[in-house]
């Protein structure tokens, strides 16, 4: 059992973190209420574990990493469930205000969308859970090498992607002008 310190400080741990964790897992889910469950369960699988972990600045990708393992595990479990891992979502976390960034959401949306599992879960791992590639290459069971390997082959896919994506939004608006002034003549 953790003494009353400890508690105050798990207590500290879960409020700074929660948010991140389940938007993470949101993000690899796609299921709000699997999300749910699987960030509780790594919160009390932390609970009951925290005493292994070694230092607290490492709770956030520990806990993260557990949440991950749970989702998969829920997922695996369920019959016919594909997993995809962005939406609509990440546009949320994307604050940007000017209108011409509206384009480049849905370019990043489509793009990541496009992308195969793979490419999509070690993109998430590393950039929007600060996961070390030695973290990613643990929690996926793949060596380090082939880690930095399965992410440059992902950036080089999502920049390809996005190419395509910004070359048929610019195809779009130089085009557009032109089918609206035939339509008026």
């Amino acid at each position: 059992m953790l003494s009353e310190r400890d508690l105050d400080v798990f207590e500290i741990l879960v409020k700074q973190n929660y948010e991140k964790v389940f938007k993470t897992i949101y993000f690899y889910t796609k299921d709000k209420y699997l999300t749910e469950d699987a960030v509780q369960q790594a919160f009390i699988i932390a609970y009951k574990k925290l005493n292994q972990l070694k230092s607290k600045d490492k709770f956030e990708s520990w806990v993260t990493s557990i949440a991950l393992n749970e989702a998969k595990h829920i997922l695996k479990n369920k019959i016919n469930k594909k997993i995809t891992i962005i939406n609509d979502f990440h546009i949320e976390t994307l604050s940007y205000s000017e209108e011409d960034n509206i384009d480049l959401k849905g370019d990043i949306d489509n793009a990541l969308n496009k992308l195969k599992h793979k490419d999509n879960e070690i993109l998430v791992l590393r950039y929007y859970a600060d996961l070390t590639l030695q973290q990613i290459s643990d929690l996926l069971d793949i060596s380090l090498s082939n880690t930095k390997v399965r992410l440059h082959r992902a950036k080089e896919a999502f920049r390809k992607l996005m190419n395509q994506e910004i070359n048929q939004n610019q195809e779009v608006e130089v085009q557009w002008p032109y089918q609206k002034k035939n339509l008026s003549e």
